[in-house]
């Protein structure tokens, strides 16, 4: 294969992975910021935080996931964003993991709040791949801008001489 196809994929893969995990961060988010209640008994259903703990987890982590999504969608921070959701999706892969193991039945928490899905083994998988996803991102996400690079990879910025 060509370097300059290589090179192609490799954006388009990236650009999927940033597209995949940046919907699944905001709308998750989104979907928890207006229920912080709910939010905050699903977090409590686990029983692993500290009960001081759970309601600034529940006011605070849909605004990271939604921030997070917003930076993989725009293409900014790529590699920060992406960190940032390896490691949440890494604690959440521990929790669901923990949770699993007591034998807990218990909805995630993670998209509809109010219904929820239960947890189990395809929610860990599920969770696997965007853990890979991310990862894949923090590994090899480049530092250009967003969706021009892909768009229009043949053309490069110029740098202008400092004076």
């Amino acid at each position: 294969m060509k370097p300059g196809r290589e090179l192609r994929i490799l954006e388009l893969t990236e650009l999927a992975a940033r597209v995949a995990l940046g919907l699944v961060f905001l709308l998750y988010g989104l979907d928890k910021v207006p229920y912080p209640d709910d939010f905050a008994r699903a977090i409590a259903n686990y029983r692993i935080l500290p009960e001081a703990l759970v309601n600034l987890v529940a006011v605070t982590l849909p605004w990271i996931e939604c921030t997070c999504g917003l930076l993989l969608l725009s293409g900014q921070w790529v590699r920060s964003a992406a960190l940032v959701s390896a490691f949440l999706l890494a604690v959440f892969l521990a929790a669901v993991s923990i949770t699993i193991a007591r034998g807990l039945d218990i909805n995630c928490g993670c998209f509809h709040t109010n219904e929820g899905r239960k947890i189990g083994f395809k929610l860990l998988g599920e969770d696997l791949m965007l853990l890979g996803a991310a990862v894949f991102l923090v590994l090899k996400a480049g530092d250009r801008i967003g969706w021009l690079a892909v768009i229009d990879s043949g053309s490069r910025p110029v740098r202008t001489p400092r004076r």
